[in-house]
């Protein structure tokens, strides 16, 4: 099997929903400068986390594949029903407990999020080893999986996914391995 996560692209700072945002317009060209990369690939399905700026990304990818979106809240992020607060933009307190891999500010914990993120890969993967899959979902789903590829479960963080950007796995007898991580044009 072959996954691709993608990031969403730039969410909204100020207006709409702050506990789902969906894409500024940064965002969407973000999204769409992915369209010509994207296109060059045959993938089987697109799967969206439900949040909004992901919807929203999926969906301006997806119509350029030809495939329909299938939600799965498996792909929300850590912080969903949450507002949205980057962490750039201040709330160090909160953000300091994500850096140390505590979820606790959002009211789980990282093995349970990390369990979540397993099984929806399970659910994507449903046991086809030449199927391709794109899935459109945020920061903490990509880390995540990530540091479980990487044999690093306890970890929550190893990096930070740029918006729109593309996230490639491989999964043999062998077993999950890293392609390539931070794809942008």
């Amino acid at each position: 099997m072959h996954l691709v996560l993608m990031r969403h692209g730039e969410p909204v700072r100020d207006g709409g929903d702050p506990r789902d945002p969906g894409l500024s317009s940064a965002g969407v060209a973000q999204a769409s400068a992915m369209l010509p990369y994207l296109a060059r690939e045959a993938f089987d399905v697109v799967y969206s986390s439900p949040q909004l700026r992901a919807r929203e990304t999926a969906g301006i990818v997806a119509d350029r594949l030809g495939l329909p979106v299938v939600l799965d809240d498996g792909l929300v992020e850590f912080d969903h029903g949450a507002p949205y607060v980057h962490y750039d933009n201040g709330e160090a307190d909160v953000w300091a407990h994500y850096f140390a891999g505590d979820l606790s500010p959002w009211g789980l914990t990282s093995a349970e999020f990390h369990a979540r993120v397993s099984d929806v890969v399970g659910r994507m993967a449903e046991g086809r080893t030449d199927r391709r899959v794109l899935a459109v979902c945020h920061g903490g789903v990509i880390n995540a999986w990530t540091c479980q590829v990487f044999g690093v479960p306890e970890r929550i963080r190893v990096m930070e996914p740029g918006y729109a950007s593309l996230h490639r796995y491989e999964h043999a007898s062998g077993g999950w391995r890293v392609l390539s991580l931070n794809e942008v044009p």
